[in-house]
């Protein structure tokens, strides 16, 4: 998530730590807060998601410039089945309309069968359930409102299939990109001597190909060997 016209992207690590970057440098400019799911930044202002262990989502808003915690919603509760997860993933998925205020939060949840060999179909569906829902953040005068609804499944594959190519290709690292001006922003992860290796933000000049910074967001701690009995 970015703002071209401040310079600063606004990401979190593998613990919803939110980190402000300034795009020219890759320069850290603040980190805050944890378990937090950026959306938008909107009016100087980051909307985020709290993401608890509970089946709930609250809105924070933080200040885009010092990441200074400015309001909390109400927690918003989610189906008893719901998972939400800092990233998206197949239990759990969420997108934003335009970044503008008031702005539109919409969430997907499914819940997936997890046995073990593969159900026949009446288990199948008896198993799955999915449901969506939106929120209307408003930014300049704090507040959420449910909406009823969101997109269906069929239409996020049609615009997907629309979508024209990434261009120059992503490199196979890339998990996640975003593209502000001339710059694509590339999530990666660099493999290392930890368990998950280190969590890299990567700008990278478009019209070049080249890679501007990186940046290091997560690194996971070495694992120490055993120490050996006497």
């Amino acid at each position: 998530m970015a703002d071209g016209s401040a310079g600063r992207a606004v990401v979190h690590d593998r613990q919803g730590t939110l980190i402000a970057l300034d795009l020219e440098t890759g320069a850290v400019l603040w980190r805050r807060g944890r378990a937090l799911r950026p959306c938008a930044i909107v009016a100087g202002n980051v909307v985020a998601l709290h993401v608890g262990a509970s089946p709930a989502l609250e809105v924070e808003l933080l200040d885009a410039d010092e990441g200074t915690e400015l309001w909390t919603s109400p927690a918003l509760a989610l189906p008893e089945w719901a998972h939400p997860t800092l990233q998206d993933s197949p239990e759990f998925t969420v997108s934003t309309a335009e970044e503008q205020d008031p702005l539109v939060i919409r969430w997907t949840a499914r819940a997936l069968y997890r046995g073990g060999a593969p159900p026949g179909p009446d288990v199948a569906g008896s198993q799955h359930r999915e449901a969506h829902g939106a929120l209307r953040v408003g930014v300049a005068t704090p507040s959420v409102e449910p909406l009823p609804g969101t997109a269906t499944g069929a239409e996020a594959e049609t615009e997907a299939e629309v979508a024209p190519p990434p261009h120059p290709p992503l490199a196979a690292d890339v998990l996640d990109h975003g593209q502000v001006g001339d710059l694509r922003l590339e999530l990666t992860v660099r493999p290392g001597s930890g368990d998950e290796g280190a969590v890299v933000l990567r700008a990278v000049d478009t019209r070049t190909a080249s890679t501007v910074w990186e940046a290091v967001l997560d690194e996971t701690a070495e694992r120490r060997p055993r120490r050996l009995r006497p």
